[in-house]
């Protein structure tokens, strides 16, 4: 697996319309795709991997109704309306985009709490807290003693960012 792929996901919630009219035109602006209905993650991933192929970079475009899930995996996607939703990951990892592809296919890429943000805070607040303490040490000669919890404070950053599942996600606008 090349390092550092992006993937670019599309969420199109279909309403007012049939999946299939909708699908039409989405269809007209992308040029060579795969056309995946309802499939599991296994067959997201195993698709995915040969649309992929050399190249570092592709798109994952969901179309959803209240019955179907259609999926669309290409290299280019231009001249599309913009979606209800997308995201962009950098898998580094290959467990990472298996990770990646069970949460498309579970529906559950469109959270707003996941490892990312929690380990974020997470990391805020330790640093935030050591640096607070670090200058009540600096102000008061009590409690120097904060300064020894430096490699402390490095190991649970180290064990936080541990945590990430081999990619990382953020919001497209």
């Amino acid at each position: 697996m090349p390092r550092g792929i992006r993937i670019t996901y599309y969420l199109y919630e279909v309403k007012d319309r049939s999946i299939g009219e909708y699908a039409r035109g989405i269809e007209s602006g992308l040029d060579r795709f795969l056309r995946l209905v309802n499939p599991d993650e296994y067959t997201l991933l195993m698709n995915f991997r040969e649309i992929l192929g050399s190249s570092d970079h592709a798109y994952v475009i969901e179309l959803r109704d209240d019955v179907n899930r259609w999926f669309y995996l290409t290299k280019e996607a231009k001249g599309l309306e913009k979606p209800d939703a997308s995201y962009e990951y950098e898998v580094g990892k290959k467990k990472g985009l298996e990770v990646v592809f069970r949460e498309i296919a579970k529906g559950s890429a469109h959270k707003k709490w996941g490892v990312d943000k929690v380990s974020s805070v997470l990391q805020v607040i330790l640093w935030g807290g050591f640096v607070l303490l670090g200058w009540l040490g600096y102000r008061n000669s009590e409690v120097t003693w904060i300064d020894n919890l430096l490699p402390l404070v490095l190991l649970l950053s180290g064990l936080i960012e541990g945590f990430r599942r081999g990619y990382k996600k953020k919001k497209k606008r």
